[in-house]
């Protein structure tokens, strides 16, 4: 199953993010393919709870044994019962409180290497740049091979050799598809989308990373990709399932939230930054698409930074 309707998220102008407390990671200095480590090897800093935060250029897949784990991601709370695999695309918000002494694992991975393993597999490029998740016992079997995998991918992991790259490259992408397989369960459809429609969406939300603070209009996306903005649309449908003005909207959400969570600019300033006429009019759109004002989801992220213990 999917685990939030969300799409990628853009990186925020740094002049406004206190990149220090919020945004961890840098992919320069991952060495080799992957990182792999246990939960319990970071108990010691983070004492089992982890602080909302992002990562930039780094996506990292969750493998949980036992346990319970309550957790903030894309600014929607979630109780997980392991054991459970969960995917989080780079820039996706998140925060974890975590059984303590629960066996777990954290792969991470650079951007740029996993668009290297997806860049020909439409059908896998779909759904990684939303957070995806399974759990419960129809997939027991399933998550029971994921833990022997990512054992494996722990021992390769410390070895130093020409072959290491490989042998980690090759098992995260059996794990990656593992994850898919499992969201796939119960839906026998035969994937029809193609490789080329599949393209012009990834090429489409990336120009939506670049330019969606200096354009919102589907025209000028269309104009940018040489296709009319009807055909950008139709594609948009039938491959997301959304229109491309609603991936627009969508994406302006995402990012009024994360200025309103992790800066302290003034909701007027935002509006303005996101390309409103005015504060009340992007009241009025935040409040369509969420059901509460600026102001109160700024307090509620606020007041959950950091997940209450029990």
């Amino acid at each position: 199953m999917n685990f939030i309707n969300s799409t990628s998220v853009r990186n925020m102008s740094e002049t406004h993010l206190d990149r220090e407390q919020y945004v961890l990671g840098d992919p320069s200095a991952h060495v080799g393919f992957l990182n792999c480590e246990r939960l319990v090897e970071r108990a010691h800093i983070h004492g089992w709870s982890v602080e909302a935060h992002y990562h930039e250029g780094l996506a990292q897949l969750f493998i949980f044994g036992e346990g319970k784990i309550t957790s903030r991601i894309d600014y929607a709370p979630r109780d997980i019962e392991g054991p459970a695999m969960v995917w989080l695309p780079a820039l996706c918000s998140h925060a974890f409180e975590y059984q303590k002494d629960m066996d777990g694992w954290v792969i991470t991975v650079p951007t740029s290497d996993l668009a290297r393993i997806t860049s020909d597999i439409p059908w896998l490029d779909r759904w990684i740049g939303q957070p995806q998740m399974i759990t419960g016992a129809q997939h027991t079997e399933r998550l029971v091979d994921a833990i022997n995998l990512v054992q494996q991918i722990e021992t390769e992991h410390r070895i130093i050799g020409e072959d290491r790259n490989l042998a980690l490259k090759s098992m995260f992408t059996l794990m990656l598809i593992s994850l898919y397989r499992g969201l796939r369960d119960g839906t026998e459809q035969e994937n029809t989308i193609s490789t080329q429609s599949q393209k012009l969406v990834n090429r489409y939300r990336s120009l939506l990373d670049q330019h969606i603070l200096s354009t919102r209009s589907v025209s000028d996306y269309a104009a940018m990709l040489s296709v009319t903005p009807t055909h950008l649309s139709r594609t948009m449908k039938a491959v997301s399932g959304q229109t491309a003005g609603e991936i627009i909207g969508d994406r302006v959400m995402l990012e009024a939230k994360r200025n309103l969570t992790f800066t302290d600019l003034p909701i007027a300033e935002i509006a303005y930054l996101l390309l409103f006429s005015s504060a009340s009019y992007f009241t009025r759109f935040f409040l369509k698409h969420t059901n509460e004002t600026p102001r109160r989801f700024r307090k509620r992220m606020r007041d959950s930074f950091r997940i209450p213990k029990d």
